[in-house]
């Protein structure tokens, strides 16, 4: 970077996918703005798959340095991997304490991000999160990481997360859809009813069948459930509950390529709050979001065709992965609330033509 110009940047990609995709108008602005650098991804292996078809960077890396068996080697063996690769300029998305550390060992010479957990000696470029006093204030992950790539004097080119499906990977997901039967003229809808980050965000498989066969009823269309890894059970559930039978797409468990494929062909999204509901959001798609012990500040843009249904506790947002309590935040949301929420967007956005 002798000219001032990175040659060379790491851009170190947020875990979560759901953050994943709303880092997305961030990359997109490094791009413009270093459009002669190299730029390299440096995501998980399962984000590989909601990027890898992204045409704003020349280069995707799986990271993983948590090995059971190598433990704190796997960390350093990455550091000094990417020690050997140059970089000038590393762009540093996650909060924590390791993601700033392995940049520093890898001797990038100038690494840019929140000066939080402990690390703001380990950046260059150590950027003030918003406070109210000595709190955080919550705002939308698509803004806060927008302000990282402010201070890089990048340009704000759009605050909508952008994702791209290969046509391989369509015909794919069309090649599970006519296995499974899927009627290519009827209006097919997705329901997503686990998430990766624990049952506290899980609203009851019996309310989700209720709603699903209030749909096939009303709307004569395919209801297609997609479980995640491991949610298989609640996916199983959900159809042994049902008066009518759906389309459970759980054996094989669907990639998460091939699950952006199918909400990019669907109608509606019906999902809690996990990460591909932001998927929803990427290809515009109408989606009603049943939110539990999440702070909906974090995800408070972008939701013009989304409806949050949530409930205001003393309890909540707690952020806790399995609730202490009676899961009130979830079960107060009754399948009536979330049909109501869907014939809005229906009369809004989708103007099903199929109607019994």
């Amino acid at each position: 970077m002798s000219d001032g110009y990175p040659h060379k940047i790491l851009v170190r990609c947020p875990n979560w996918v759901g953050d994943l995709v709303m880092a997305t108008p961030a990359i997109k602005a490094i791009r413009r703005r270093f459009h002669q650098s190299y730029i390299v991804l440096l995501v998980k292996p399962y984000g590989k798959k909601v990027i890898e078809d992204f045409p704003y960077c020349d280069e995707i890396l799986e990271y993983d340095d948590r090995d059971k068996d190598q433990g704190m080697r796997g960390f350093f063996s990455w550091a000094m991997r990417l020690r050997r690769k140059e970089f000038d300029l590393a762009v540093i998305f996650p909060n924590s304490f390791r993601s700033a550390l392995i940049a520093f060992l890898a001797g990038i010479k100038r690494r840019v991000g929140y000066s939080r957990e402990g690390r703001g000696w380990l950046l260059t470029d150590p950027i003030k999160p918003v406070r109210e006093g000595p709190k955080i204030v919550p705002i939308p992950m698509v803004e806060y990481y927008l302000r990282i790539t402010d201070w890089l004097e990048c340009p704000r080119l759009t605050l909508a997360p952008e994702l791209f499906v290969s046509a391989a990977t369509r015909q794919k997901a069309e090649d599970i859809f006519q296995h499974c039967g899927v009627n290519g003229k009827r209006m097919t809808i997705v329901m997503i009813p686990g998430a990766a980050y624990g049952s506290s965000k899980c609203w009851k498989p019996e309310y989700f069948a209720q709603v699903a066969d209030h749909l096939i009823e009303g709307y004569a269309c395919n209801l297609v459930i997609v479980p995640g890894p491991e949610e298989m059970q609640i996916a199983r559930e959900i159809e042994a509950r049902m008066l009518n039978r759906p389309i459970v797409l759980a054996d094989p468990i669907v990639p998460l390529d091939i699950l952006m494929a199918i909400i990019q062909y669907s109608s509606l999204v019906i999902t809690n709050d996990t990460g591909p509901r932001h998927f929803a959001v990427a290809f515009d798609k109408p989606a009603v979001v049943i939110m539990g012990p999440t702070d909906p500040r974090y995800t408070n843009l972008n939701l013009e065709k989304t409806i949050v249904l949530r409930e205001e506790l003393d309890c909540s947002p707690c952020h806790l992965k399995v609730c202490p309590r009676d899961h009130r935040c979830m079960t107060a949301i009754t399948p009536e609330r979330v049909i109501r929420a869907i014939e809005r967007l229906f009369n809004q956005f989708v103007k099903p033509s199929v109607r019994h």
